[in-house]
């Protein structure tokens, strides 16, 4: 993820299943899923779509437990972590877990808390006084790369996965100890910037001062509700925010594209959709709104809409998100894409709304549009493409960003289910007290 988002191994099944011997009906998806996609099957072509997403985030993680930034296509890997992609790696070890295509998911998921939380002695997560940690850090150390910012958003989505981790695994003490570590470790109140109008700090400089603010209604919702329950229930400026703003959508800024009204941060602006999805996947407070998962599916529609005043394109053709674009790296939303960019994994994010879109993505590979292969494998993902310029390609694949297409497939009935989310993004929170790292 870029600043505010709008900025910007192998696992080698036994070669019976690569040869489709065993039927993916056999277990549900899960071990005896065919890792090459039969093109006269729609059940094998979206199984083996939601396998291969997970393969996305195996190959991202190295032997710490923490996640790349993104995997090149081809070439050799230089993106360092993204701590936001840490939080979604976790999150993605609870759907193969469930799945049954690992078998130590709980045992990788500690490894990846003990890493932050420094019990490995050869990583130190670069973290300011308030324990907010840099947006992009070294895989092997923990210290900061590309001249990263202490950010605020990614490290709440980071807890989240975590939180996440502790609520699929809820047997396990010792993941339930770390999760609520790293969530103590952070002090959420540096974060809020002005109650009565709703910002939030993007980043923090080394000793917890605010810089720069983003206005409701956006993918901070997730960073206010971590705050607002640090407050253990007794009020305080985060407690007001999420009064003023989030626990009322009728509080919201809104626009309106093609009869279809939706959630913004400005009246008349537009949001590229995976702003609607993270909040669905990661916090509670929105997946059990009816009125927020209206706003979703208003988004939806209002995306398929502006898809369809695009001349040469396919009714499946659809999906504004962010990732890698022609102008480098970009967040479409309404109004701005340029290089009409599809975006397959803003579709699969919105299954939870409308199954049907899983439709789009069959009809969208049967096609032969938007298919990638992983590296040195035969494994196929649906990914980014032009409409405006059939020769371009995406040269990587942004797991923060590829992270709807894994959760959507997952909501899905014959997978993980849909209350999947919905019951595993209600956080247990401990009774809150900042405790540092540093």
């Amino acid at each position: 993820m870029m600043k505010n988002l709008r900025k910007a191994r192998l696992y080698v099944l036994p070669i019976l299943f690569v040869m489709g011997i065993f039927s993916c009906s056999k277990d549900k998806g899960g071990a005896g899923t065919p890792d090459v996609i039969k093109k006269d099957g729609a059940s094998d072509t979206l199984t083996t779509l939601f396998r291969n997403a997970y393969r996305v985030y195996e190959m991202q993680r190295n032997t710490k437990g923490i996640y790349r930034d993104s995997k090149l296509f081809s070439g050799t890997d230089y993106h360092p972590s993204s701590v936001a992609n840490i939080g979604i790696g976790l999150i993605s070890l609870c759907v193969a877990d469930r799945m049954k295509w690992i078998t130590d998911g709980s045992g990788q998921a500690i490894t990846t808390l003990r890493t932050l939380l420094r019990h490995d002695p050869g990583f130190k997560l670069d973290v300011n006084t308030a324990g907010f940690p840099r947006h992009f850090v070294n895989m092997e150390t923990g210290s900061q790369e590309w001249g990263s910012e202490y950010s605020t958003v990614d490290a709440a989505i980071m807890v989240s996965g975590a939180l996440f981790c502790k609520n699929y695994f809820s047997g396990n003490t010792t993941i339930a100890g770390l999760a609520d570590s790293l969530y103590q470790s952070i002090d959420w109140s540096k974060a809020i910037a002005d109650p009565a109008t709703g910002k939030l700090y993007l980043t923090l400089d080394g000793q917890g001062k605010g810089i720069g603010t983003t206005s409701v209604y956006n993918e901070y919702m997730l960073l206010a509700h971590l705050a607002y329950k640090s407050e253990n229930g007794k009020g305080g400026p985060a407690t007001n925010l999420w009064t003023n703003f989030y626990a009322n959508t009728a509080n919201l800024p809104k626009s309106n594209y093609a009869g279809n009204e939706v959630l913004t941060d400005y009246p008349g602006s537009f949001l590229s959709d995976f702003i609607p999805q993270f909040c669905y996947y990661l916090c509670k407070p929105y997946s059990a709104n009816p009125a927020y998962m209206g706003y979703m599916k208003s988004s939806m529609l209002a995306d398929k809409k502006w898809w369809g005043t695009i001349s040469g394109t396919a009714v499946y053709e659809w999906g504004l998100g962010a990732g890698s674009d022609p102008s480098g790296y970009h967040a479409n939303r309404i109004q701005d894409n340029d290089g009409k960019v599809v975006s397959p994994h803003i579709i699969g994010g919105f299954i939870p709304v409308e199954a049907t879109v899983k439709n789009d993505l069959i009809n969208m590979y049967k096609a032969n549009k938007g298919i990638y292969t992983l590296p040195g494998t035969a494994y196929q993902i649906l990914w980014r493409y032009s409409v405006k310029d059939p020769a371009w390609r995406a040269n990587e694949v942004q797991g923060i960003d590829y992270s709807t297409m894994l959760f959507g497939l997952a909501s899905l009935p014959e997978y993980c289910g849909t209350t999947f989310f919905s019951t595993n993004n209600d956080y247990k929170f401990p009774v809150y007290s900042f405790v540092s790292i540093k």
